[in-house]
C-alpha cells in the first residue's frame, strides 16, 4: 500500500527558487570580492553543499509517500528525515485527517531540527500540545495526523485524504 503525500505548494516552490538564486548570488559575490585562495574555496565548498542539499529536498518533495510492505513494516519517504518503522509501531487505530487551522494544539510551533519554509514545514518540531512531532507539512488542509508508539506523531501533508483514510480503512479490517 502506498499513501502519496502532497508536493510543494507554489509558494514553497517560490520560497526554495529564491533560495537557490541568492546562494548562486552569494557565489558570484565571492568570485567578486578578492578573498585570500583558502577562504574563498571553503566558502565555495559550503555554498555548493547548501545548494546541492536544498535542491535534493526540493526533487525529493514530490516524490514523498509513505509505504506500508506485506509484513507491515511502514517506510516514511520524506526529504532527509524519511523514517522506518516496524509492524505495529504506527498505531493507524489512532490515524486521522485534520485541519490544522482548526485543531491548533497539533500546529507545530517549534523547529529542533529541520527546515521552516512559508509553506513547507519539514523535520523535527514540538506541536503546541507539547508532543513531538516529524513533520512534513505543505498546506494545512489534509494533513494526516499517526501516533507511533517511538514517543512521537508523524503529521504529513496528503495529496488525496479520503482515498488515504480509505486505505487506512482497509487496513484496519
Amino acid at each position: 500500500m502506498n499513501i502519496e503525500l502532497a508536493g510543494l505548494s507554489s509558494n514553497a516552490m517560490a520560497n526554495f527558487i529564491g533560495l537557490l538564486i541568492g546562494l548562486v548570488l552569494l557565489t558570484i559575490l565571492l568570485k567578486v570580492k578578492k578573498l585570500p585562495s583558502a577562504a574563498f574555496y571553503s566558502s565555495l565548498g559550503i555554498i555548493i553543499a547548501v545548494f546541492a542539499l536544498f535542491s535534493l529536498t526540493m526533487y525529493q518533495s514530490s516524490q514523498s509517500r509513505v509505504s506500508m510492505s506485506q509484513s507491515g513494516a511502514v517506510e516514511v519517504n520524506i526529504p532527509l528525515y524519511g523514517q522506518h518503522f516496524e509492524a505495529g509501531e504506527v498505531d493507524w487505530q489512532q490515524a486521522k485527517v485534520i485541519n490544522l487551522s482548526q485543531t491548533p494544539q497539533y500546529t507545530p510551533s517549534r523547529r529542533t531540527n529541520g527546515l521552516g519554509l512559508t509553506g513547507y514545514s519539514l523535520g523535527w518540531f514540538t506541536l503546541k500540545n507539547g508532543d513531538k512531532a516529524l513533520v512534513s507539512v505543505t498546506t494545512n488542509e489534509a494533513v494526516l495526523l499517526v501516533p507511533t508508539e517511538k514517543g512521537y506523531t508523524l503529521l504529513l501533508s496528503l495529496e488525496n485524504p479520503q482515498a488515504t483514510m480509505s486505505k487506512i480503512a482497509a487496513l484496519q479490517e
